[in-house]
């Protein structure tokens, strides 16, 4: 006797919308992630003709604007207290270097009681913002 066999039918999943919403999402999050670091503080840094070297994970941040506002890794500061203020953040994460990006029409007295405060907090390492000059 012979049976009827059914025939199965092979089952397909389509992968290739699955393949395009992920590059669709990919280009998504590309063009909208931005790494701007504190947009809201107004900086002209000077030129220099080197490039400038990245920032290091454990270096601080200090910049000074030409209204002589101090900002400590994006935070507003006074110059009073500098000195404790960076020994504190030195004692919390050991900094190997303090970037001091200043703006290019800032006093140059602000900067040099800039660097002064970090040397008498423990710095080492002074390193000065610049930007690249363009050819």
């Amino acid at each position: 006797m012979k049976f009827k066999h059914k025939e199965s039918k092979k089952l397909n999943i389509e992968i290739t919308p699955l393949i395009d919403v992920i590059f669709l999402l990919l280009i998504f999050f590309m063009v909208s992630t931005t790494f701007i670091s504190n947009p809201g503080i107004d900086v002209k840094l000077p030129e220099a003709s080197q490039k400038p070297k990245d920032r290091k994970p454990q270096s601080l941040e200090i910049i000074l604007t030409k209204d002589d506002q101090l900002y400590l890794d994006g935070k507003l500061i006074s110059f009073k207290g500098l000195e404790e203020t960076i020994r504190a953040k030195n004692d919390q994460r050991k900094i190997s270097a303090l970037v001091i990006k200043a703006d290019g029409r800032a006093r140059h007295q602000k900067v040099v009681s800039i660097m002064d405060a970090a040397k008498q907090a423990g710095i080492k390492k002074l390193s000065i913002g610049t930007v690249a000059r363009k050819p």
